[in-house]
């Protein structure tokens, strides 16, 4: 990146299988951004506590696995199961483990991105909590069913109804928690992706960051 030229900073928010994670990818691809999956920092905790056996209640050894996860962690293999998913929603809720995490986000999202043009952060508050200051703010959604049909074609071991009862219960504990409940950013631009395909979700988002925070140079 340019010394004189602005860092980016891009929020993508949403429930789980919104397309979230392909949409930021495909941003970070075409606009030279670095990227964070958000959500796989608190399953980096949720593997670990059940490699440990242990309950989102015991607070303490939770904590302790928390202090020690970087943006590295991200990369290891077994956070997408949809156990760990649910887990990492139990754990979401605890607002001890969301202090230190968050912090871990905001570092990350003020990091010199070196060759970079900016960062991407992916997540479910973002845009809300983590950096409200974001430069773009997308918030993708799109209906249950077709959340979960989306899942069940990622996890080919797990049925359908189970993964549209665990993803319900994900959901309402992710928008009902009193800390970071899941919402849009006023703001941030909304994208249903029910009837989209990949590259027409893909296509819609890289035009909001365009023309929201972008070198006019910079074509989509």
């Amino acid at each position: 990146m340019d010394k004189d030229q602005k860092k980016v900073i891009i929020a993508i928010d949403g429930p789980s299988g919104a397309g979230k994670g392909t949409v930021a990818h495909y941003l970070a691809n075409k606009f030279n951004l670095k990227i964070l999956d958000t959500g796989l920092l608190y399953r980096v905790v949720a593997k670990m506590a059940l490699q440990q056996k242990l309950g989102s209640d015991q607070l303490e050894k939770l904590i302790e696995i928390t202090r020690n996860v970087t943006v590295e962690d991200v990369t290891q293999e077994g956070l997408r199961s949809e156990k760990v998913a649910a887990m990492a929603s139990k754990i979401a809720i605890i607002p001890a483990i969301r202090t230190i995490l968050n912090q871990v986000q905001r570092d990350f999202a003020v990091s010199d991105p070196g060759d970079h043009l900016g960062v991407i952060l992916d997540g479910r508050d973002i845009g809300t909590v983590i950096y409200p200051d974001a430069d773009c703010k997308i918030y993708l959604t799109a209906d249950q069913e077709i959340r979960a049909l989306r899942r069940m074609k990622q996890e080919s071991n797990v049925c359908q109804l189970e993964i549209h009862q665990m993803m319900a219960e994900r959901d309402k504990r992710d928008s009902s928690r009193t800390t970071a409940p899941l919402n849009a950013a006023k703001d941030a631009y909304i994208i249903d992706t029910t009837h989209l395909t990949i590259d027409e979700a893909c296509k819609k988002a890289a035009y909001y960051v365009q023309n929201s925070c972008l070198p006019s140079a910079m074509t989509v």
